[in-house]
């Protein structure tokens, strides 16, 4: 049987076919120069601008694509009579005739009408596509297929959780929910979750572990939220608020975030100082800190330092060589443990990306450790749930720096308040697991230096 396509954009004035704009969306995204989101906003721009409905369609069925990428990648093989080879995601990104047909595969049931309003040929290829495919198994499909993971990680992932991995890859397919940190400086936990629940009209209930964290239901807008808007709350998952915990920050401490990104730990750290000492706000890239003012503001935070580094060897850094009571390096990764979140990662890495990552990673905590006082503390964390880019450069960083001592993850999480310490910690450092707590996968070790 002739398999039939959605036409290719043309330059006419006819809109683009909804199929053919999903396969260019998977496409796009598949060359991994910009997050899905960015490419959504930019497709879905000008003359391919759709309506709401239409492009919450396209976002869900590009994210159930990514999610299950050498799943439907099988099937459709099976589908075209062949044996089907291991993905390529280098090969997939340049046939648009496939990420066409994986699209449909991965077109959400419910979202049909939509489709078949816009345009009733899509919606045609969409339902044959389906019908065909559900007679397709994965039985006979190699483990990484049925897991939903590149091939190399299989192995690294099964060497940590054993027989618990088809737990971990269904974890990490499915979407993650909402987590929100209140903002003691403006509200009580108690207080943000009335107003929330009132907003917006639907359950909202404490995270297990975090002490100051909500969890929304599914998908949900918070913009125009008064409790969001008015800083009461910001939006961060609940093991990145347990990493802020275990770094412990105080009033009147002197505090650096290494590599503050767009600042989600800065504002929990702030929150932690009660808006007093100092904290400093590092990055290397730019782009990144320019959210970070705005943000501080409805935070109601004023002690805030930012400054764009030009690497782990700036040498401004030395003003504050031995002086800082506690440095958190959150550092750069795979971002594996997100992969809820951020499903195209998985496709992004292979072993040479991984052990690229832990030497920037080793160089970084080296880098920053020399900031930290004597008696003062120093966390290193990612979300990754490679051992490479965990264990292995904090163990690394150890032996080097006779100076500095392990302290138990455990205890420091106790301190916190944290409930359930020691079921989020394997030896002496947190390690989360989206399986096992509910939350993307992070990992931390905490030193002192001695004094």
């Amino acid at each position: 049987m002739a398999h039939r396509h959605a036409s290719r954009p043309t330059r006419s004035s006819a809109p683009t076919p909804p199929l053919a704009l999903a396969g260019t969306l998977l496409q796009r995204t598949l060359r991994f120069a910009e997050p899905p989101e960015a490419v959504l906003a930019r497709t879905l721009s000008g003359a391919n601008r759709v309506g709401q409905r239409l492009r919450h369609a396209l976002a869900d069925a590009l994210y159930g694509a990514l999610r299950a990428l050498p799943q439907l990648h099988w099937r459709w093989q099976r589908l075209q009579g062949g044996t089907p080879a291991p993905l390529d995601v280098a090969a997939l990104r340049d046939d648009a005739p496939a990420c066409q047909a994986l699209m449909a595969l991965a077109w959400p049931i419910d979202a049909a009408p939509w489709l078949a309003q816009a345009d009733a040929t899509s919606a045609e290829v969409v339902a044959e596509w389906q019908a065909r495919a559900q007679a397709v198994s994965l039985d006979d499909a190699p483990e990484a297929v049925r897991l939903g993971l590149p091939e190399w990680l299989v192995p690294r992932l099964q060497a940590q959780v054993g027989g618990e991995l088809p737990l971990l890859a269904a974890a990490l397919r499915a979407p993650a929910p909402v987590d929100l940190r209140v903002n003691l400086l403006k509200a009580r936990p108690a207080q943000a979750r009335e107003a929330l629940q009132q907003a917006l009209g639907g359950t909202v209930s404490t995270t297990p572990y975090a002490p100051h964290g909500l969890r929304l239901p599914g998908r949900t807008r918070l913009s125009g939220v008064p409790a969001y808007e008015q800083g009461w709350v910001e939006v961060q998952d609940e093991g990145s608020q347990l990493i802020v915990a275990l770094v412990g920050a105080r009033r009147g401490e002197t505090v650096v975030d290494f590599c503050a990104g767009a600042g989600g730990k800065t504002l929990a750290l702030g929150a932690e100082m009660r808006d007093s000492g100092r904290l400093y706000a590092f990055d290397t890239v730019a782009r990144r800190l320019l959210a970070l003012p705005a943000r501080l503001a409805r935070a109601g935070l004023t002690n805030v330092v930012t400054m764009q580094l030009r690497d782990e060897q700036d040498e401004r850094l030395e003003r504050l060589a031995g002086k800082v009571d506690r440095v958190l390096v959150d550092a750069p990764c795979t971002g594996l443990g997100t992969v809820r979140r951020h499903p195209e990662l998985p496709w992004r890495h292979d072993p040479a990306s991984v052990a690229q990552h832990a030497a920037l990673q080793q160089r970084i905590v080296a880098a920053a450790a020399r900031l930290v006082r004597p008696g003062g503390s120093l966390v290193y964390a990612t979300c990754s749930l490679l051992r490479e880019e965990n264990e292995d450069v904090a163990a690394a960083f150890t032996a080097h720096h006779p100076d500095f001592v392990v302290q138990p993850a455990a205890e420091r999480l106790a301190a916190a308040r944290v409930p359930q310490a020691q079921a989020l910690v394997q030896g002496p450092y947190l390690r989360l697991w989206p399986h096992r707590h509910g939350c993307d996968g992070f990992f931390a070790a905490v030193w002192q230096r001695r004094g």
